[in-house]
């Protein structure tokens, strides 16, 4: 699902955010990527959604060859990764089924389409009573579970989470993980950056630690990283 061949990332300073990583990621597996702020770990994320390219080496998202791969095929890419964020990214303006909604409308899927699939969502995160109420209504865990339904609304295979509990409390953020872990039941492949290192720990899912744009561990059922 995500293969990654000798991959560096030089800013202009010439400093490598990130320095020969090689990684393979299979379809439907669950992945937490750890380390310490200046790691890598948000490059990482925007090499794989094509924000930024690879100094060098080859990358492989779901059989896209992403080097290659030109703009106007970009959107494709794109509609198959799901992405949440740290701080929710809702539009203020438009309700709970109009944020998730857009995420649609954005491909033009048919309307009686749309509707039932963020119905669908809205039960799956457990705010189908919340469909008419608007970002500012609700609390920071309800936000970040609607970004959830926002990212999983138009079925990507992959859904990428960077810091997706950095906002919240733990018992909002153990919710948020149970949900994820359902996702990935289903058969979607989750790859997780977070600085959590109780979930990560209980979860005991693999995990790959990053230091200085290298990968230093990569374990089947969680392990010890640095903190800052």
């Amino acid at each position: 699902m995500i293969i990654l061949e000798n991959v560096t990332k030089e800013y202009t300073s010439g400093t490598p955010a990130l320095n020969g990583i090689d990684l393979r990621i299979e379809k439907g597996e669950f992945v937490f990527v750890v380390g310490n702020s200046g790691s890598g770990k948000s490059t990482l994320i925007k090499l794989l959604l094509k924000e930024l390219d690879a100094t060098s080496g080859k990358i492989y998202v779901n059989k896209k060859y992403l080097n290659k791969i030109t703009r106007k095929r970009l959107p494709s890419l794109r509609r198959d990764i799901g992405v949440v964020f740290q701080d929710f990214r809702l539009l203020p303006d438009r309700n709970v089924y109009d944020n998730i909604a857009f995420a649609m409308k954005v491909v033009e899927a048919p309307s009686r389409i749309i509707r039932g699939r963020v119905l669908a969502m809205l039960s799956m995160v457990g705010l189908l009573d919340k469909y008419k109420s608007f970002p500012n209504e609700l609390s920071g865990g309800e936000q970040q579970r609607v970004a959830i339904a926002r990212a999983l609304v138009n079925e990507p295979s992959i859904l990428l989470c960077d810091e997706p509990t950095g906002n919240l409390d733990p018992e909002n953020s153990w919710e948020i993980m149970k949900i994820l872990d359902e996702i990935n039941k289903r058969g979607t492949t989750v790859l997780v950056v977070t600085h959590n290192m109780e979930i990560v720990q209980a979860m005991k899912k693999r995990t790959i630690t990053m230091n200085n744009g290298k990968i230093i561990s990569d374990v089947e059922k969680g392990g010890y990283f640095y903190e800052d």
